[in-house]
């Protein structure tokens, strides 16, 4: 009954303090939330995006399992601090200057090409829909379990969905960043304390576990953990496509277009990853604790909840408040994203003539549709979800040339950024759904080939012709930004 009226009383919350964030009206203000969130939203809403609730079952199952290898997610996320900090200033001056909406939006402008702007929004989309049904499922998860049984995992995902969809069709960025501003304290504060008081009171604390894993399961302390041979290549590998895909999940990335300013931007990138990789870092410090436990070990999906349940009513509760917070910060900002891109990088770009009217309910309805989707898709068996949610990181490290050499290289053109990301994503998947024996031989996943051929196609391309002309405005805009005070009030313009 404890975390029931735990987990009503917060998705009630979300609702109230989301009052007065409806009826947005245009799709700019859906979209962006027209420029104006500060440094906690922008902070609050990565971290709230980023860590995705499945991160509470699926993926610290995967440290129950193997022990130190799950703590992958520290190096890679310095990694994706460094690409943070490389795209946020540029895309945020960009964004700001040519109303810019999407990450595809931005591609669109730097290579002057409908083509690059609809492949990437297209992808982004497709690759964004497997993780869509994952949280889907953890939420239903959630309910289910930390009810007891009483509300079903079905019955689970329909109050989630009417929660998000009502806020985020009506309110759109806006309500998704006010949302996420609640999400993200939550899971600081009241996450990171729930963490640390069942370690010390179920486990002994830090010291304790620590010394239990090297007593009992000290193959859990080294790589690649315990009942699995694999090449050293593949930590590397892992760290290496997190790292460089984490950032480029345009439901992320798309926070860069929602903030104040430039200085806003700069304080946003150093805190949230710092702040993700303290708190992500203790749940994956505590599932490896549970290594050694036998329950943990037969349930690994399960372990975070039941070792919350040992602990009583009270942690379970804020335990499953926790994991929702996680999968709601997510969803939401996956629909407002795919819903943005739908409208404005596939419908708009497309059909031209639509207004601006239409296009915010094209985008208010995408949401809906996508979530009724999404709930019938859920329904696949949890292992397939998994399995095609980090297949999708083998597409998103594909991205990741087109937009840093776009943004940091002049030679970089639609040429190279078109065919590169088509061969890059076909040798990537390619790999991935045929896995021929030197994937496993060596270790290296199939989105580091894929990476590597779309940057070598790009460098190319970038050699055998000379620098566009509309590339040198684009960087004559960065030196006028950066030569003016940073107040974040750039000009606007229509087009280059």
């Amino acid at each position: 009954m404890i975390p029931m009226l735990m987990l009503a009383g917060f998705l009630g919350l979300i609702l109230w303090i989301n009052r007065r964030q409806m009826g947005v009206k245009t799709l700019n203000d859906y979209a962006t939330a027209s420029h104006s969130i500060g440094v906690l939203g922008i902070t609050l809403g990565f971290l709230a995006t980023w860590y995705v609730g499945a991160g509470y079952t699926v993926f610290s199952g995967f440290a129950v399992s193997f022990g130190m290898i799950g703590m992958y997610v520290i190096p890679y996320g310095i990694i994706t601090m460094l690409v943070m900090y490389l795209v946020a200033e540029k895309s945020f001056i960009w964004g700001k200057k040519y109303n810019i909406r999407t990450q595809s939006e931005l591609l669109g402008l730097r290579y002057r090409s409908d083509a690059i702007r609809v492949l990437t929004g297209f992808a982004g989309v497709a690759l964004s829909v497997p993780w869509l049904l994952m949280e889907w499922y953890t939420i239903g998860y959630v309910f289910n379990y930390a009810t007891d049984g009483f509300i079903s995992p079905l019955l689970g995902m329909i109050i989630g969905i009417f929660v998000v969809v009502f806020y985020v069709a009506l309110g759109g960025m806006r309500s998704v960043i006010t949302a996420n501003i609640i999400q993200g304290l939550y899971m600081l504060i009241a996450g990171s304390a729930i963490l640390l008081w069942v370690i010390y009171t179920q486990l002994g604390g830090i010291e304790g576990a620590m010394q239990r894993i090297l007593e009992q399961s000290p193959e859990a302390l080294t790589f690649p953990g315990p009942g699995w041979d694999m090449s050293p290549n593949y930590w590397m590998a892992i760290v290496i496509t997190s790292g460089l895909g984490g950032f480029m999940w345009p439901w992320v990335y798309n926070k860069l277009f929602a903030a104040d300013s430039i200085r806003t931007i700069k304080q946003s990138v150093l805190f949230a990853p710092t702040l993700g990789i303290l708190s992500f870092g203790l749940l994956f410090l505590l599932a490896m604790a549970l290594h050694p436990l036998p329950f943990a070990q037969q349930n690994p999906q399960e372990a975070m909840f039941w070792i919350h349940s040992q602990a009583g009513a009270w942690p379970l509760g804020f335990f499953a408040v926790l994991v929702m917070a996680a999968s709601l910060g997510t969803v939401s900002s996956i629909l407002n994203a795919m819903s943005t891109a739908i409208s404005g990088d596939l419908a708009q770009v497309i059909k031209r003539d639509i207004s601006e009217k239409t296009a915010l309910q094209i985008a208010r309805w995408s949401v809906v549709f996508m979530s009724i989707g999404a709930l019938i898709g859920a329904y696949i068996r949890e292992g397939q979800l998994v399995f095609l949610a980090l297949m999708t990181y083998q597409g998103m490290i594909v991205l990741s040339p087109v937009v840093l050499l776009g943004l940091y290289w002049k030679r970089a053109n639609k040429i190279g950024a078109v065919n590169g990301f088509l061969a890059g994503m076909a040798v990537s998947f390619g790999l991935t759904i045929f896995e021929p024996a030197f994937i496993i031989t060596y270790g290296w996943t199939p989105g580091v080939y894929g990476f590597l051929t779309t940057l070598s196609i790009m460098l190319i391309a970038g050699y055998c012709r000379p620098v566009e002309s509309h590339v040198e405005k684009l960087w004559q805009d960065i030196a006028i930004a950066k030569s003016t005070k940073p107040t974040g009030k750039l000009a606007t313009a229509k087009s280059i």
